[in-house]
């Protein structure tokens, strides 16, 4: 017959467990690697974090209760923005040209990007507005939405040279989503925007001018069809009473409902902004682009 079961304390004695033992110099081996966090493996696949942020109330006639998950998301249902510069105090005392940069709003003032400029102080100092850079845009999450890419193209005024200017869209972590290319046209101003296959979407026009270079700050640029024929849109450069400051207004087209596309506009306003309005703060009200 066992012997009856007895309620026993079992103590262990640590001395006697055994340990993995390391000579002097060498180092722990790790069977399996530590697992990575969801952030460490969203930027290693250069994803973004998705965090839902409300759009509602942007526009009057918007009903819709949007949650973008990604940058270009916030463009769905814009079909006007305003662009403006911000100038801080030190950049009007500064006597070397400083890189820019922007907010991006509906008309409501609800912030939907902020643009960042990085460019080299060289081209700041000896080329002015024709200055290669790269533009980021930041959406209310902080993370980067767009980015534009202008190469340096000096000489542009007439629109006759062969080096003319060009913009490129790309969309964070490396998708080229299309350009913007400066016609040839020594009247006016003349752009086409292309989409990744380099297929014309848009035309955008600038007013009748001598040679195309001598343009008043207030502007209006008419955003076309791919075959120029109808109207869609406009880009217009104008004085505002309360900012106390010129701004770029956008309407973009009514059914357009392409994200990219919208991006693509965004970044034909950026490229006029610096080919034709950003030196207007420090010169007369008509002005060379040369």
């Amino acid at each position: 017959m066992s012997a009856p079961f007895t309620n026993q304390t079992t103590i262990f004695n640590i001395a006697e467990i055994s340990m993995p033992v390391f000579s002097e110099g060498s180092s722990p081996v790790i069977s399996e690697p530590p697992s990575l966090t969801r952030e460490q493996e969203r930027l290693n696949l250069g994803t973004r974090r998705p965090i839902p942020v409300s759009t509602i109330d942007w526009q009057s006639s918007m009903t819709s209760h949007l949650s973008p998950l990604h940058g270009l998301d916030f463009l769905l249902e814009v079909n006007q923005l305003i662009i403006q510069q911000t100038v801080e105090l030190t950049d009007l005392m500064s006597t070397l040209e400083s890189e820019n940069r922007y907010t991006v709003k509906v008309p409501r003032g609800e912030t939907i990007f902020y643009a960042t400029e990085s460019s080299k102080s060289f081209q700041r100092t000896c080329f002015g507005s024709s200055r290669a850079f790269t533009m980021r845009l930041y959406d209310p999450t902080q993370q980067e939405a767009i980015q534009f890419k202008r190469r340096l193209a000096c000489g542009s005024c007439c629109s006759i040279f062969p080096y003319l200017q060009e913009l490129e869209v790309w969309v964070p972590p490396g998708e080229f989503i299309g350009k913007v290319v400066q016609n040839i046209n020594a009247t006016k101003p003349s752009f086409s925007v292309y989409n990744k296959r380099y297929d014309v979407i848009y035309k955008v026009d600038g007013p009748d001018s001598a040679f195309g270079c001598l343009l008043n700050k207030n502007l209006n640029f008419q955003i076309f069809s791919n075959d120029g024929s109808t109207q869609i849109g406009s880009i217009i450069h104008q004085w505002d009473q309360v900012q106390v400051a010129y701004n770029l207004y956008m309407q973009l087209p009514g059914s357009e409902n392409n994200s990219r596309h919208k991006a693509l506009l965004l970044g034909a306003a950026f490229l006029l902004e610096y080919m034709y309005f950003e030196s207007a703060k420090r010169k007369s009200s008509f002005r060379c682009i040369c």
